[in-house]
């Protein structure tokens, strides 16, 4: 039995990235129904943004915060606490002007936290989380298989390196180009079903 946490940070509640976060749960249930899932959606219930109350406290090492702090960062807590529960973690992100959506960078400014989800070693960061397994489904309307056009894809890069700063072991399943016609969308939903299938016959 696994503890998979599924993170959806989609604003369109019909859109590709849910669609096939839905297919890789329902794979995963059918496979077997032993696994327990907690579900996330920072759309339906948002996650509030750091302010002057708490972005010092947020950055502080853990031993360092007072039980009056650690008040003011309850959000924070009890985000981290799912995540280090989780076996496994499954992301859904739509690319909003070349990058997350508010609603996941939201997420993750209250999950990466020093002494809590990474800290710092000899060689530079160091992740927290033991390399814990992780999906990420990307959505997006265009094409970055270009170097000109990858250089605008602020989404994958940055995903790949803050979940790996937490110790995330990150594999994406991408489907892109869905404003490209038909073809175009339906080769990449393919290649994308590809991979969540994959992912989801290791979860057993």
């Amino acid at each position: 039995m696994a503890n998979i946490l599924v993170i959806e940070s989609s604003a369109r509640l019909a859109g590709y990235s849910r669609q096939l976060v839905g297919e890789f749960v329902a794979q995963v249930k059918a496979a077997n129904s032993s696994h327990q899932f907690v579900f996330r959606d920072l759309v339906k219930d948002p996650i509030p943004v750091l302010n002057n109350d708490n972005v010092d406290i947020i950055r502080t090492h853990p031993e360092h915060i007072t039980p009056e702090q650690l008040e003011k960062i309850a959000v924070s807590e009890q985000l981290i606490a799912e995540l280090k529960a989780a076996d496994f973690v499954v992301i859904g992100s739509s690319m909003y002007n070349w990058n997350v959506s508010a609603s996941l960078k939201a997420w993750l400014d209250q999950v990466m936290r020093i002494g809590m989800t990474f800290t710092y070693g000899g060689d530079g960061v160091v992740g927290l989380l033991g390399d814990k397994p992780c999906l990420a489904v990307l959505a997006r309307g265009g094409s970055y298989d270009t170097p000109e056009r990858a250089a605008r894809d602020m989404q994958q890069p940055y995903l790949a390196n803050v979940l790996k700063v937490m110790g995330l072991d990150v594999t994406f399943a991408v489907m892109e180009g869905s404003l490209m016609g038909d073809e175009v969308r339906d080769n990449n939903l393919a290649k994308a079903r590809a991979v969540i299938d994959s992912v989801a016959k290791s979860l057993g």
